[in-house]
């Protein structure tokens, strides 16, 4: 049981991150034609929530089983090669999406191996307590952007 609730953290991490890495992908380069710092910042939180929101459900189910099957095919090669079959067959089966799979795909494989090798002992708890994760990142970011309109308005009314 220990591997599935690793794994199961290991997508409560990779979803927040991997949402903000592809905000910033999209909404940065567009910072000289946007309407300044706190419209970037809104759209970096409003597309960080918005691709957590879409992405979390699939890494969640989809990732962790497939992720799963990829470490248990990797257990019975080599040991010497069973890190390179692993990250191969995560980023094969993150294909399924193209690039924006395989980007979550390896930054999954990346989070499981460090968690792996600090040897950490996760209990069930831990794995439905990590769930809360992803979702106090949307809420906080939709909170923040709302908070940010209202102290806009706030100041316009003054």
């Amino acid at each position: 049981m220990d591997m599935w609730t690793r794994k199961i953290i290991a997508a409560s991490l990779t979803t927040p991150v991997y949402s903000f890495l592809l905000a910033c992908w999209v909404v940065i380069p567009q910072y000289p034609d946007s309407g300044g710092i706190a419209d970037t910042v809104n759209g970096l939180l409003m597309l960080t929530a918005t691709y957590l929101s879409v992405s979390f459900p699939a890494i969640v189910t989809y990732g962790v089983l497939t992720s799963v099957f990829s470490d248990w095919v990797a257990r019975r090669m080599s040991m010497r090669f069973e890190p390179l079959v692993s990250f191969g067959l995560h980023i094969g089966f993150g294909l399924v999406l193209l690039w924006l799979g395989a980007g979550a795909a390896v930054l999954y494989w990346m989070i499981d191996r460090y968690l792996s090798h600090k040897d950490c002992r996760f209990e069930t708890r831990q794995a439905w307590s990590s769930l809360i994760i992803p979702v106090g990142v949307v809420v906080a970011a939709f909170g923040i952007v709302y908070l940010g309109g209202v102290m806009q308005d706030v100041m316009h009314r003054l």
